[in-house]
């Protein structure tokens, strides 16, 4: 059995993988320099329309306190207790949305630190 050996073919060499912070440098930053402003204002839509869908169920929850203090007068006209109880319920339910909204500004704030200083150190 004499069989030939098939003859090696030369593979082509793929040019070197770009690392990371290369692809970073030439590729992503020139775009996000240009589009920072849009970045910026897109991060803080998503983070308004993000509040608000958190604080739906809150602002559910106050319709319905408030629905059910105008059936309560109805019903018992001399207390005046539901009334401070409402008023209660509202103010926790705006202290309990206030917070969280500070959160979700503080958060914010924190990306966007976090987001300037990766730039900073990216820009020759």
């Amino acid at each position: 059995m004499n069989r030939k050996a098939p003859k090696k073919v030369p593979v082509a060499r793929r040019p070197a993988a770009v690392t990371e912070p290369e692809m970073v440098q030439e590729e992503i930053m020139p775009f996000v320099l240009r589009h920072e402003d849009e970045i910026v204002n897109y991060i803080k839509e998503k983070a308004i329309k993000e509040t608000m869908k958190s604080l739906a169920p809150l602002l559910q929850k106050l319709e319905e306190a408030v629905k059910q203090q105008e059936a309560a007068p109805a019903a018992s006209p001399s207390s005046e207790v539901p009334a401070m109880n409402y008023e209660e319920q509202l103010k926790k339910l705006q202290e309990a949305s206030t917070a969280k909204l500070r959160q979700k500004e503080i958060k914010i704030v924190d990306r966007m630190n976090k987001l300037n200083a990766r730039f900073g150190n990216l820009r020759p």
